[in-house]
């Protein structure tokens, strides 16, 4: 027998360090940031305690985007249109909202964060990512 359901576990997350400041930076700046690792020389987005390409544990604060470009994208029936960003000067990309249709879009296409008005300090502090036209 299998019974469908959901159960609903609320939890607190700790941000860490690295993450705090990429929250707080969202909230009260309007500002992305990133993680820079001076032993391998990638920025990663958003920050992050420690390196995922070397494992570098020095990580400044850097800051990138708010420009962007398309990596990839998918539409959800009902939900709207998420893609995988390369935020502007970060080797990595993150997941979040297009704000926009996805008829159009080609992979390089120039994006821009938008900030939501009212800020908590969470990742949707980004309302989503505005579609400016084709990269290069």
């Amino acid at each position: 027998m299998i019974r469908e359901g959901s159960i609903n576990i609320p939890f607190l997350y700790a941000a860490g360090k690295a993450g705090s400041e990429f929250l707080v930076a969202l909230r009260d700046r309007q500002q992305l940031l990133g993680s820079h690792c001076p032993a391998c020389a990638r920025t990663v987005a958003p920050a992050r305690a420690f390196c995922p390409g070397c494992g570098g544990e020095e990580m400044p604060s850097v800051d990138i985007g708010p420009g962007a470009a398309l990596v990839s994208w998918t539409d959800v029936p009902g939900r709207g249109v998420f893609a995988l960003v390369r935020p502007d000067g970060a080797d990595n990309a993150m997941l979040h909202k297009l704000l926009g249709p996805a008829e159009g879009l080609r992979p390089g296409s120039r994006l821009r964060a938008v900030f939501a008005d009212e800020r908590q300090g969470h990742i949707t502090d980004i309302e989503g990512f505005e579609i400016l036209g084709e990269g290069s």
